[in-house]
């Protein structure tokens, strides 16, 4: 009751908010009476299609459709004589009144399905009543398809996303008019800068994707296709997923097990929630840049010990140069999450190096940091391993006593034990399977290297593709915010002499120092100055291959970019002993450093770069091949296998059906054996049981490497395929889970300590406090 008369007090007291609070509720209570109508399902009336004037589509009739959100199914025949795998026809619809209120992709009709599905949705509050749809045939397609049907049905779920996201965007609005209005009398402890400066962050790394479109990027159509094939996989019951079953035409790929998907669940729920799939990947990487802010915040803050400068060096960490070219231009999705876990690998580090005795807070960070690094970025892994192992060699006299080897140890057995669901099987899979990726040796690093020109460059040209030369090459550089880091650690160590008085204490000298050499190895790793050719004719051929790894030799900048904000935050802590003007100087220039190099990376990018809609897929007709992953592919198969998704069956006697669910219903009246050809990627642990017997058949791998059912003499029945994985990967799923419930369990018990021991300090005090009162 004492929290609704505050309620009532404070909206007395702020009408204003109140009103806004009025309108909301009605705006939520108009939502959910619309929520309550029927379903709708309407069908396209294809006897009334008409050509265009030109005759090169047919038209439908204007139908009515109100808002919601909406499964298209396209039934449609192909005849047999057709031999084009590509589009046959393609399938939009349109709105003249409203455009703007109608949101779906171009149907794309082929061959190889006869069924296709998609997503369409009409704006809240909205009833199109100019709904067409047209019909265009594509190239040797025309004539060859005749339409079935076209149904669109509404979807339930969307209604509940739907209001769950009005409703959390109400909440939000409500919290900063909330601190809105009490930032009017009172500023919180530390005053408004520190939160203002991470909320900025977040909001200037996420602008470009507060749009209905997303721009393109050199990866971003092969990490959309992730998400979609993690939905599908969920959907059909996988956890963790293990294979891509809708990839490659529903041959399957194996590419989760060679590159972590588990970040991805996330953006993979929302698309089984019905939101669009380009809504999916901006709510993710609007989730990274907030949680790369605040990760770097919280590490940078306990490294230099100051909250305002922790958070202008995560301001600059997050907005540098090398992230922004990650995020936007190359669309690197496990790189740049793989970035969001780089500082606690630094903090966790630190703290270990630093403290005599390290408690759980001060190893835990480095357990937390690198098992997200091995789920997000497997090359980004072992660069971080690599400059950690140099970092504690710098620090070898410090690391060499039993409590910090204790520590470490510890963190790395977290680790070990947080990731072993997804090592195990990686690891596993790599021995034991030959894909395409295992022909092709690394490519030497030399000719990927950057130039003094462009890492040393304050603002960088948003354009590009690749790390070779300058001419059209993406911003490769450390940005204006990274040389004025650079420049301030110099600084610093050309005046330690001067300050060694004033200095906060020796390990920061010693930390600044060591980081400074790190970063400027990794610079140097990244340039076109290191002799890697050298080494590739010096070395044994298995140190070559693991140097050679990481493919491009600028991925060492993301080592680079973290360092930076470890000497800016050190830097500001070292100056503010000797001068405090001159560090809040040093700190505003690195905040206007990042604002403008940022404001100059987005002026060239928002008017060079492309821009694509996805917002709704489920067939593979949005995907090429070769944005697909096809390096996971068995080595040596072939890509135009894919466009016939049928069983092969070389004895015309016997007989086989594929059908959805990978089951296949199959004839065998000879007296012999009899092998077919499934359209399933021949990779282990694929086995196929009788579905009413429970007879298990024997798989092989056939020339197409895919794989081959032997059915026996006489056999007639239907067979189901199953990915099964073995015993060992589910022992190390357990282990896993083991793991978070072994820290969750120690969570719990530290914060009932805590409690348990502020009581008693509480207690103790008011006992010293009644013991002076009863004396005087």
């Amino acid at each position: 009751m004492s929290a609704v008369f505050r309620a009532r007090s404070f909206v007395r007291r702020f009408p204003l908010f109140g009103a806004v609070l009025l309108a909301q509720l009605l705006i939520l209570a108009a939502l959910v009476a619309a929520s309550l109508r029927p379903l709708v399902s309407l069908d396209v009336p294809l006897d009334t299609l008409t050509e265009t004037a030109d005759g090169t589509a047919r038209v439908s009739e204007p139908m009515m459709l109100p808002s919601g959100g909406y499964r298209v199914t396209v039934c449609y025949g192909v005849p047999k004589t057709q031999e084009s795998t590509g589009a046959l026809a393609t399938l939009d619809f349109a709105s003249a009144g409203n455009p703007a209120a109608l949101r779906s992709d171009t149907i794309t009709l082929t061959s190889v399905y006869s069924t296709v599905t998609a997503r369409l949705w009409v704006g809240t509050a909205v009833t199109l009543d100019d709904l067409t749809m047209t019909v265009t045939p594509a190239g040797d397609g025309q004539g060859n398809i005749s339409l079935q049907s076209v149904t669109l049905a509404e979807q339930p779920v969307w209604r509940l996303v739907s209001l769950v996201g009005w409703l959390l965007l109400f909440v939000a609005a409500d919290i900063l008019l909330w601190l809105f209005f009490l930032g009017r009398g009172r500023a919180p402890r530390g005053g408004w800068g520190v939160p203002a400066l991470l909320a900025g962050g977040i909001l200037l790394a996420s602008l470009p994707y507060f749009a209905d479109f997303l721009y393109t990027g050199h990866d971003l159509n092969f990490h959309c296709f992730r998400i979609w094939a993690a939905t599908q996989a969920m959907a059909e019951g996988q956890f963790p997923v293990r294979i891509a079953s809708g990839a490659f035409n529903g041959y399957g790929g194996a590419t989760p097990l060679y590159y972590c998907d588990f970040f991805l669940y996330l953006p993979a729920l929302l698309y089984n929630a019905f939101l669009p799939l380009q809504t999916c990947y901006q709510v993710y990487a609007v989730l990274v840049n907030a949680a790369t802010m605040l990760l770097a915040y919280y590490s940078f803050a306990r490294i230099g010990g100051n909250r305002q400068y922790g958070a202008v060096a995560a301001f600059c960490y997050t907005l540098c140069a090398y992230r922004l070219t990650n995020l936007l231009l190359r669309a690197s999705v496990g790189e740049y999450t793989a970035m969001m876990f780089l500082p606690l690998v630094v903090l966790g580090a630190w703290a270990i190096a630093r403290n005599e005795h390290p408690a759980p807070r001060d190893w835990l960070p480095l357990a937390f940091g690198m098992a997200g690094i091995v789920q997000s970025h497997l090359l980004t892994t072992e660069l971080a391993a690599m400059f950690l192992v140099l970092f504690w060699l710098a620090c070898l006299p410090v690391m060499l006593r039993p409590a910090r080897l204790r520590a470490a140890l510890q963190a790395a057995g977290v680790a070990v034990g947080l990731t072993a669901w997804f090592l195990l099987p990686c690891v596993d899979t790599l021995r034991h399977e030959y894909v395409m990726i295992s022909d092709i040796h690394p490519a030497p690093l030399q000719s990927t290297g950057t130039y003094l020109l462009q890492l040393f460059g304050f603002f960088g040209r948003a354009g590009g593709s690749s790390g070779l030369g300058t001419a059209g090459d993406m911003p490769l550089t450390l940005g204006l915010a990274g040389c004025a880091a650079l420049g301030l650690a110099l600084w610093c160590c050309l005046h330690r002499d001067q300050w060694r008085a004033c200095a906060a204490d020796s390990f920061c000298w010693r930390g600044l120092r060591v980081s400074l050499a790190l970063c400027l190895l990794a610079l140097w790793l990244s340039s076109a100055a290191f002799p890697w050719d050298w080494l590739a004719n010096k070395l044994p051929q298995k140190i070559v291959d693991l140097l050679l790894k990481p493919q491009f030799s600028w991925r060492y900048l993301a080592v680079a970019c973290v360092l930076l904000g470890v000497l800016a935050v050190l830097g500001l802590r070292l100056l503010q002993a000797a001068a405090p003007r001159a560090a809040r100087t040093a700190a505003a220039v690195l905040v206007a450093a990042a604002l403008l190099y940022t404001g100059s990376f987005y002026c060239g990018y928002a008017y060079s770069q492309g821009t694509m809609t996805l917002i709704g897929v489920e067939t593979m007709t949005a995907f090429p091949y070769e944005t697909m992953g096809y390096d996971y592919l068995p080595a040596g198969t072939d890509l135009a296998t894919f466009d016939t998704v049928q069983v092969t069956v070389p004895d015309p006697e016997v007989t086989a059906q594929w059908q959805p669910g990978r089951t296949v219903v199959c004839s065998n009246p000879t007296d012999a054996p009899a092998e077919i050809g499934l359209p399933l990627l021949a990779y282990r642990h694929y086995t196929a049981v009788d579905t009413v017997t429970g007879q298990v058949l024997p798989l092989a791998q056939d020339d197409r490497h895919c794989l081959a059912l032997t059915l026996p003499a006489g056999y007639t029945g239907t067979v189901q395929v199953r990915y099964a994985p073995p015993l060992a990967w589910r022992l190390a799923e357990a282990v896993t889970l083991l793991t978070w419930a072994g820290l969750a369990f120690f969570a719990v018990r530290a914060f009932r300590a805590h409690r348990r021991r502020r009581y008693f300090q509480a207690v103790s005090q008011q006992k010293q406090e009644e013991f002076v009162c009863t004396t005087t």
